[in-house]
């Protein structure tokens, strides 16, 4: 992968089975862990920003955010992705520590409808970590990628069901198509 991620969790996160960040670094590579509150991780963070190699920018949903393929064309350079891997508060938080305050804010153009059912959405277009990263990964047009995203979403698919039937959840069913003119289309709230 062109790009690099940098994702900024914490030991908690970590330890929560349906944590996606997790996943992100057993599917992808050049994904690295930075924990926030530990030693030394505000001076790991800025040898993160620092490297000439990339151009660094944190991936968080605001309004008027940079487009990360212009960021990209702009400086020549792949993109490091600092990725807030924790709740919306602490990433809201954490976007407030001096070393991430500055840098360049990153957003999809275009959200898809969440596949993650095993946590309390509060709505349709919030994601997990991993299908927004997935899902920039893809708008980014980074190399190779297309071709192993079909595998990953899968992937991805079946560990959210098979997580979902250990925790005897039901999952959605996908809306089906009418099967003549007088059907209408139906579909089943997400949990």
């Amino acid at each position: 992968m062109e790009h690099k991620i940098t994702l900024l969790t914490s030991r908690k996160e970590e330890r929560i089975i349906s944590n996606t960040g997790r996943l992100l670094r057993l599917m992808l590579k050049n994904v690295s862990p930075v924990y926030i509150g530990e030693t030394g991780w505000e001076k790991e963070v800025e040898r993160e920003i620092s490297r000439n190699d990339y151009t660094p920018a944190i991936f968080f949903p605001i309004p008027n955010s940079w487009n990360g393929r212009k960021i990209i064309e702009e400086t020549g350079k792949p993109l490091n992705i600092f990725v807030p891997d924790t709740s919306w508060r602490n990433a809201r938080r954490w976007l407030r520590k001096p070393m991430l305050v500055h840098l360049r804010k990153i957003g999809l153009t275009t959200v898809p409808t969440t596949e993650y059912h095993l946590r309390k959405q509060s709505a349709e277009n919030h994601l997990c970590t991993f299908q927004a990263v997935i899902s920039l990964l893809s708008e980014l047009n980074s190399k190779d990628f297309e071709t192993a995203s079909l595998q990953i979403d899968r992937n991805f698919k079946l560990w959210v069901k098979s997580l979902a039937k250990e925790r005897g959840l039901a999952l959605p069913r996908p809306h089906r198509a009418p099967q003549n003119r007088n059907q209408k289309y139906f579909s089943v709230p997400p949990l």
